[in-house]
């Protein structure tokens, strides 16, 4: 009698705080740079600007107290809570080497940037190796610079990553802009998939005048109700979709694989039918040939949320695009039913489905 294997459930959208020695950053760059970063290193802004306990890191004082049972700093820690929910992986959203946000307190030079994305990749590798069968990584790097993107890229695919970490958008342009066809050849040559997952962290404001700090589509209207992530990053990814199919991105590079976070499911739906209104009204203004919701269903998935009509979904587009992340110790998390009871309680989901959501669907798209 044949064994049942259990589809390993995978959380995929999750946030957590690297450990790095910033001390090695000089090891990282050229000599000419070592007194710049210093002064850097030891200004106020940069304390303000990154993770708590930095300038401890830096004096090679205490870490910060009660890190070392934080799951969201420690990873013995973190498995407990893991094993608590019901996953057997995580998909880690860590320190990132991005272009500054609009409103950041500090904007970090581009050739520290650089270094920094090779300082935060070499730590989370080496998470990754050490927790190969629990955690999953993404790669930074500094993405206003493609050169330096795509060197960081092909040295992370060396490393082990099978994900790079991206926004909706790219220096305020949509993500058919003909300067990153250097870099989606470089994913797509590494064969790696591309999380989206607009920013979220470092921005100032309080409930009622909130900011958006990434450029997104509406980013002028997103300082009140704290709407600029739980609506915004939803239309931000629309339009990516839109920009991706009708752009002709992924005609052009059909390897590339993206999953969105951060902003349920529904928006997808949207984006298919929107798009196709393009394509069959507006026809000249596409550059694929493909309807853009036949692109987006073969390459593209987004993390469903139980507070969605998962059944309709899925009964109306099948369960191939849609993956759990329950953003992991975020807000998400705490205030919404996301833990893999939450699918296997659907009624209307076969197991078959339930499989797809809680792991195999991002299993395909990282290659697991």
């Amino acid at each position: 009698m044949a064994t049942e294997v259990r589809t390993k459930r995978i959380d995929a959208d999750t946030h957590f705080n690297l450990s790095v020695d910033y001390k090695e950053l000089k090891g990282l760059l050229p000599r000419a740079r070592s007194r710049e970063l210093e002064d850097i290193m030891w200004r106020d802004a940069w304390r303000i600007a990154d993770s708590e306990g930095v300038q401890a890191e830096l004096t090679g004082a205490p870490a910060a107290a009660g890190r070392e049972s934080d799951p969201e700093w420690d990873p013995e820690s973190r498995i407990v809570e893991m094993d608590r929910l019901g996953f057997d992986m995580q998909v880690l959203n860590t320190q990132r080497a991005m272009p500054a946000p609009l409103h950041a307190v500090v904007a970090k030079p581009l050739w520290l940037r650089t270094a920094l994305a090779q300082l935060y990749n070499n730590a989370a590798a080496a998470l990754q190796e050490r927790y190969a069968d629990r955690f999953i990584c993404q790669a930074t790097f500094p993405w206003d610079d493609i050169e330096a993107s795509v060197k960081e890229v092909e040295r992370a695919s060396a490393l082990g990553f099978r994900a790079v970490s991206i926004c909706g958008s790219w220096m305020d342009q949509n993500l058919d802009a003909y300067e990153l066809y250097p870099f989606w050849e470089a994913v797509s040559g590494c064969d790696m998939a591309c999380i989206v997952h607009n920013f979220t962290q470092g921005h100032r404001g309080s409930m009622t005048e909130h900011i958006t700090p990434y450029p997104m589509v509406g980013t002028e209207r997103y300082h009140r109700l704290h709407i600029g992530t739980y609506v915004g990053f939803g239309l931000d990814y629309a339009v990516a979709c839109c920009a991706l199919t009708l752009g002709g991105v992924l005609e052009e590079f059909p390897n590339l694989r993206f999953l969105f976070f951060e902003a349920g499911a529904s928006w997808m739906a949207h984006a298919m039918h929107g798009a196709d209104r393009s394509f069959y009204i507006e026809r000249a203004c596409s550059r694929s040939d493909a309807l853009p919701s036949e692109l987006i269903k073969r390459h593209c998935m987004t993390a469903i949320e139980s507070l969605e009509p998962v059944e309709q979904l899925v009964a109306a587009y099948g369960a191939d695009n849609y993956v759990i992340g329950t953003d992991f110790p975020h807000p998400e998390f705490q205030r919404l039913p996301n833990a893999p009871s939450d699918i296997t309680g659907k009624q209307g989901l076969s197991v078959e489905d339930q499989n797809k959501i809680l792991g195999g669907n991002l299993a395909r798209a990282l290659k697991l």
